[in-house]
């Protein structure tokens, strides 16, 4: 069992190592310290495992995403923030469902890793194109629903279904809808911990630390995507 754990991580780098442990231990810590819960240290937890995976182009981020995304909804819904929970229940989860599919149909093998894909300019232009209509979309019925932040979690929705739709298309432009997510979400946990709500500092470290591994994350899949050129792949 210890043999096949340490063979799982012979790929990984001491960068993507050290980011596991650090981040982890981050949030346990920031979660003692300023008085947060089991559920902000297990979101943070499993997101930050999650994104590493999906960094790495590695399918498994799907089956730990599910649980991330599940925790992250609870927590959402604790401060209030209903469009980060509507995402989670009606668009997150039936777009990750497509995406492992995907996923699993495309695998280089070799490298036990996605074959990362090209899109087209048309697809990328209508994807863009349609969540600046549907923005409003959700601004308004995230109005209904009393949402705190209402620009900032429309915003979210936005960003988070972009990036989320591009990943199951298992495009590279996933990353950089990823880190705008990760921008938007500091913003939204940011905000009530200035004015006062000291315990959320242990959620925000969670998309703090996801803003640096989707920074690497967007590095590491234009490096795989060219070697997957090179073997003919994509």
């Amino acid at each position: 069992m210890l043999k096949k754990i340490k063979d799982y991580f012979n790929d990984w780098t001491k960068f993507e190592l050290s980011f596991l442990i650090i981040g982890i231990l981050a949030s346990i810590l920031s979660s003692v310290i300023f008085n947060g819960n089991i559920i902000d240290t297990l979101y943070t937890s499993s997101y930050l495992i999650t994104a590493l995976l999906m960094a790495k182009g590695k399918v498994e981020c799907y089956f730990v995403g599910f649980v991330s995304v599940f925790f992250y909804g609870i927590v959402s819904y604790n401060q209030g923030y209903y469009g980060e929970l509507l995402i989670t229940i009606f668009l997150t989860f039936p777009i990750m469902i497509i995406g492992i599919i995907s996923w699993l149909r495309h695998q280089d093998k070799e490298d036990d890793v996605v074959i990362i894909s090209s899109l087209s300019k048309k697809e990328i232009i209508i994807s863009l194109s349609s969540q600046l209509i549907l923005f409003w979309i959700y601004y308004f019925i995230l109005q209904i629903f009393n949402t705190d932040l209402l620009i900032i979690s429309s915003l979210s929705v936005v960003t988070s279904v972009l990036a989320s739709y591009f990943e199951a298309r298992r495009s590279e432009l996933s990353l950089f809808c990823y880190v705008a997510n990760d921008i938007v979400i500091i913003t939204l946990w940011l905000i009530p911990i200035i004015n006062g709500k000291t315990e959320l500092i242990s959620v925000l470290v969670g998309p703090i630390l996801l803003l640096i591994n989707d920074i690497y994350g967007s590095i590491n899949w234009r490096k795989l995507k060219k070697e997957q050129k090179e073997k003919n792949l994509v």
